[in-house]
């Protein structure tokens, strides 16, 4: 059941001590016709060939034998027929060696190479043979691709296996939409288990009796499916079922066709289905891959989760459990073989046959809502099963993403190769893994199935298709992460082409349980914005943005969507369209909740610019130019034509304290007389003042509490920069510092005026505006100006 080099050679040596080489040039289980007499071992491995060949033409023909073991059927071939040439293929260097010294003839050759990337030209042979030796093939599809690209056209493909009785209308439906005509599918079961009756214990007994060390007698027993073995216990029950196939590529094919990848999918997984079916392991159910929460029909989003490297579906536990997760929601977190309630099934190295198993589990509810969570390794698992179900048009509406380097990035400290000792020794100094159980060599050893199949899962990937996903995402990192860089974080981006936003937390690479809370919290409200999409009418009350290059205003705090009302018609005359946004508890939405953390706000307004034609411009006075700069570092860089920002300090500078969000009343009263802005209508008027003065201190919270996050790297962007030379709440200094996030793009411009100095220049900053955005358009890429004042 294996084609490993190590088996082959140790069984090799064996066969050699034994004085049993000679006797053992077959390596196929036999038939025996149950109605004739019986055949001793090697006649009845001789009929297995003969009865997959039947009357398919060999003489005059050029046969490949792929897969050839140890040259019997090679041989059998030239002794029974005339073909022009038999070339014999094999994965073990130790077979191709005892091939070419024992059969030595002129049309006889032997190589190594891979049945899934074969040597020969195209349309260069006759006839493709294949006997028990497909079941080890991990991408059983690209072998047939193999073989019809090497078949001639009205070429035969002889092949013989073990299949699964679930995989076998998989196989047949595979292979003749490939393009092969069938013209024989037979199974021979019961004369295969006959020939396996007929061999006694002797052969074994005398391979047991010659070693010392290595293969042991249910190894043995096992590779030759003697009686008792599990394959032939398998094979006797009807868990699996040994067919030959004769299959034929018509004279006029050319290009071998594709398969549906739900198809392509399942056969991935045929290796893994068929060794468990021999071991007598029940498929795993849907009840095993969801121990926790089950996913639902009725659920109106479904949140599949993937563990970390080594993890079960237990390190979710509580999530999805407390007062703020919205009860119609369901988060459902996944359980990997080789763990927990899974902990008898084989970890599995493979990425494509973890996702196709795991696709197969979601598929029933990609149709609605769902998203995926992924902490470490499960993120790229995430990012991979996010690209199967994306081709076929069921996108999940959000990535969350922890503690993991980008897909295209390798991984280099390879661990899964290592002795116990260092396998252990290197688990306990990346940590993450409890002492008691790193304390237990039993517990360890089972434990480290599971977590050396994950890290020879992560060693062995990078992804393949670099095309970007238009899925919004949540990237979250740690402070002082050892095995992550900020850097290794921040390029998930170029793997996205909707919004990307990043969070920080403390600690180090394993801050799951620590900030589960906050964790918890920041997916629901990053999900409640891709699940139900803001509305754009009242969020754009004057003008909702309906071609590329509108203008976005955000107001200054204590505003409105009506501080830009004055600029619609003169935009409109210069060729510009304007579209103030109204925030959540201003202007016309006063009846609403105001927004006071940013990140929510910056998840609702992604959402919201994901619905409008791109590419966009934003602008922004005041709190508004801190909400157009965060905003635009999430966007993608093409949805985006530049940013304006004015009368606002840079964003590397915190603001100073006293905060105005903490004054009482009559004090921050005191401070609006002073700042200006205010109405003098709305000052004189106790009334309106107390029904203003709670947004104001929201949005005073809102940009006073705002620290920018070094740990996340800022992308340069095509900045205007715009001050008034009588800032006093920001100096020309403060304002200067902009410059450090603006590209070679970028405008710097001083007005006469006080921090309320923009609507006194209206006229001209349109001009300049448009001016601005006409020239990067025509990709013309200036110096950055010195000051320039705009009278």
């Amino acid at each position: 059941m294996t084609e490993s080099d190590d088996v082959y050679r140790e069984l090799g040596a064996l066969l050699e001590q034994a004085g049993l080489a000679e006797h053992a040039l077959f390596l196929n289980w036999g038939y025996q016709d149950l109605a004739a007499s019986p055949l001793n071992a090697s006649e009845s491995q001789r009929q297995l060939v003969l009865q997959l060949v039947g009357d398919t033409r060999i003489n005059g023909r050029q046969v490949l034998d792929v897969g050839c073991g140890r040259g019997g059927a090679a041989a059998l071939l030239l002794e029974t027929f005339t073909p022009v040439s038999i070339t014999g293929i094999d994965l073990s260097p130790g077979n191709i060696a005892f091939c070419r010294q024992r059969h030595p003839h002129p049309r006889l050759r032997f190589r190594v190479a891979d049945a899934c990337q074969l040597p020969q030209a195209d349309a260069s042979i006759d006839v493709v043979l294949n006997i028990e030796s497909s079941g080890a093939y991990e991408k059983i599809t690209h072998f047939w691709r193999e073989t019809w690209r090497v078949l001639k056209p009205g070429g035969d493909f002889l092949y013989a296996d073990l299949f699964t009785a679930e995989s076998l209308n998989d196989v047949f439906s595979a292979l003749t939409m490939l393009g092969f005509e069938m013209s024989v599918q037979r199974s021979i079961s019961r004369e295969v288990l006959a020939a396996r009756r007929q061999n006694s214990d002797r052969l074994v007994q005398r391979l047991v009796a010659t070693q010392h060390k290595g293969l042991s007698d249910q190894q043995l027993r096992d590779y030759f499916a003697l009686p008792g073995s599990a394959v032939f216990n398998a094979m006797e029950s009807g868990r699996v079922e040994y067919y030959i196939l004769r299959l034929h590529k018509p004279l006029h094919a050319i290009t071998v066709n594709t398969l549906p990848d739900e198809l392509e999918a399942r056969l991935l997984q045929r290796a893994a289905r068929l060794a468990a079916a021999v071991e007598g392991q029940a498929e795993a159910t849907s009840a095993d891959y969801f121990p926790l929460q089950a996913p639902s029909a009725d659920a109106k989003i479904n949140v599949f989760a993937l563990p970390y490297a080594g993890g079960g579906a237990s390190i979710y536990r509580e999530w999805g459990r407390d007062a703020h997760w919205p009860s119609h929601w369901r988060f459902c977190a996944l359980q990997l073989p080789g763990r927990e309630n899974r902990i008898d099934a084989a970890g599995c190295s493979d990425m494509h046959e973890l996702v196709a198993s795991l696709a197969e589990q979601i598929a029933p509810y990609a149709d609605r809502p769902w998203a995926l969570v992924g902490c470490s390794l499960g993120c790229k698992v995430a990012y991979e099963l996010a690209r199967w179900f994306a081709k076929r048009q069921q996108s999940p509406r959000l990535l969350f993403l922890m503690a993991c380097p980008a897909p295209h990035i390798p991984i280099t400290h390879r661990l899964s190769q290592l002795d116990e000792r260092r396998f252990a020794a290197e688990v306990e100094r990346l940590g993450g893994t409890p002492k008691a159980v790193m304390r237990d060599e039993e517990m360890m050893r089972t434990v480290g199935k599971a977590l050396r199949a994950d890290c020879a899962l992560a060693e062995s990937y990078v992804a393949a298709d670099l095309t970007p996903l238009p899925i919004p995402v949540v990237l979250v990192q740690a402070e002082d992460d050892a095995l992550v860089s900020t850097e290794q974080i921040a390029a998930w981006r170029q793997h996205f082409s909707a919004p990307v936003s990043v969070m920080t937390v403390q600690g180090g690479h394993f801050f799951l349980r620590q900030h589960r809370a906050a964790l918890e919290q920041r997916l629901v409200n990053a999900l409640s914005q891709w699940l139900e999409p803001p509305e754009k009418q009242k969020w754009f009350p004057f003008a909702v943005p309906e071609k590329t290059h509108s203008v976005i205003c955000f107001h200054h705090a204590g505003g409105s969507a009506a501080s830009w009302r004055e600029w619609l018609e003169p935009a409109r005359q210069v060729g510009l369209s304007f579209c103030p946004v109204e925030l959540p508890g201003h202007g016309t939405r006063f009846a609403e909740n105001c927004i006071d953390q940013l990140d929510k706000l910056l998840d609702e307004l992604s959402a919201l610019i994901a619905q409008v034609p791109h590419p966009v411009t934003l602008m922004g006075h005041s709190l508004g130019a801190l909400i157009a700069f965060a905003l635009a570092q999430r966007l993608p860089a093409d949805w985006i034509n530049g940013v304006i920002v004015s009368a606002r300090r840079a964003p590397q500078q915190a603001t100073p304290h006293p905060w105005r969000h903490e004054m009482s009343d009559e004090a921050l009263m005191a401070e609006l007389g002073s700042l200006g802005g205010t109405p003098a209508s709305v000052m004189a008027q106790p009334e309106l003042l107390a029904l203003f003065l709670p947004v104001l201190r929201a949005d005073f919270s809102l940009t006073e509490r705002y620290v920018l996050d070094d740990c996340v790297p800022h992308r340069a962007l095509p900045l205007m920069i715009l001050g008034g030379e009588s800032d006093k709440e920001v100096p020309i200094n403060k304002l200067e510092a902009w410059r450090r996030w603006g590209d070679d793009q970028s405008e710097y411009h001083l007005l006469q005026g006080d921090h309320f100095f923009l609507h006194q220049h209206k006229t001209a900053l349109l001009a300049r505006i448009r001016n601005w955005l006409t020239q990067m358009q025509g990709s013309s890429v200036k110096a950055r100006p010195v000051v320039e004042k705009i009278s």
